[in-house]
């Protein structure tokens, strides 16, 4: 049966976390967003699966606040017998608990796609039910030649180029509240609320480093921001972007990107996490297309739920 146990023992069975967004130092900062976090395991020798979830109006999720959560495990080429056993066992504890609603979204396949292929054939066939997926979408800065590969892309850059725009990485206070602002303008406009406040992305920079980029016309003006988080030594997650309308005209995107994308390659990361381009799972068809036409890949996200 799958028991709850303290987060310091479940922490010395698991390690590792998976991807930052289920560590405890992350999951802590957000613990006031839900009633109650709890640690569960097997209670039947050497645990190898796990789920840290937060329980709010009756129902279990993960996450709770964050992108996506998912589950602990020990090492990826776990035995998917072992993944169909957790999952029946978790099924069985929502059900006697009395939860009214488990929801989990599992993480991109760049954060571990093997657990992941075993997890949703598990969930799938215990009969959770998987919700439209979020179509999500990421660069291989393995395959990065530091171009663009698509035509169109190549030409705006060289627009941009020709209109002498700077790119550059900030760390102080007036630029960053500007990009801010200029990032929330620009997601008002396309009506995409911004979730998190300057003070929230500046107190997760105490979790792991915090970059903020802006791209500026040769007068000094800021026409596009960046705010990414370096989540671990091979993904970078791009938290948000957006330009303003000179910055449209003068292609500072366009510029804004392939810079980001060189930046991190010469650092060594292997991808650039950007997202989903979907609302309420329906795909956003132009950010989408954006995404792709500047070296990103689209997959799916998955996402289950079981209701009591």
């Amino acid at each position: 049966m799958i028991i709850e146990i303290d987060e310091r023992k479940f922490q010395n069975i698991f390690g590792i976390d998976p991807h930052p967004f289920i560590s405890n130092k992350f999951l802590s900062l957000n613990r006031n967003k839900v009633e109650k976090i709890v640690w569960l395991v097997e209670n039947i020798g050497k645990p190898e699966i796990g789920l840290v979830a937060g329980i709010k109006d009756d129902k279990l999720l993960s996450p709770f606040s964050a992108p996506f959560g998912g589950f602990h495990f020990k090492k990826e080429n776990i035995y998917s017998t072992t993944v169909d056993h957790f999952i029946l066992l978790l099924q069985e504890y929502v059900m006697s608990v009395g939860y009214k609603e488990f929801r989990v979204t599992l993480p991109p396949n760049i954060y571990h796609q093997t657990f992941n292929a075993k997890c949703t054939s598990s969930l799938l066939r215990a009969n959770f039910q998987s919700l439209i997926p979020e179509i999500t979408s990421w660069v291989d800065l393995q395959q990065f030649k530091g171009v663009y590969g698509q035509k169109n892309s190549r030409e705006y850059y060289r627009q941009a180029l020709r209109n002498e725009l700077v790119f550059e990485y900030t760390e102080t206070e007036d630029d960053k509240l500007e990009g801010y602002n200029l990032i929330k303008d620009n997601r008002a406009k396309f009506g995409r609320p911004i979730y998190m406040s300057l003070d929230d992305i500046n107190q997760t920079s105490n979790l792991w480093p915090v970059d903020f980029f802006k791209v500026s016309t040769k007068e000094g003006n800021i026409v596009s921001f960046a705010i990414l988080y370096r989540l671990n030594p091979q993904i970078v997650y791009a938290v948000f972007w957006g330009d303003n309308e000179l910055g449209r005209s003068q292609r500072a995107m366009d510029f804004l990107l392939l810079n980001l994308w060189s930046h991190y390659h010469k650092l060594g990361y292997k991808y650039v996490d950007l997202g989903i381009s979907t609302e309420d799972s329906i795909p956003n068809s132009g950010l989408l297309r954006f995404k792709e036409t500047h070296e990103a890949v689209s997959s799916l996200r998955y996402k289950f739920n079981l209701i009591n």
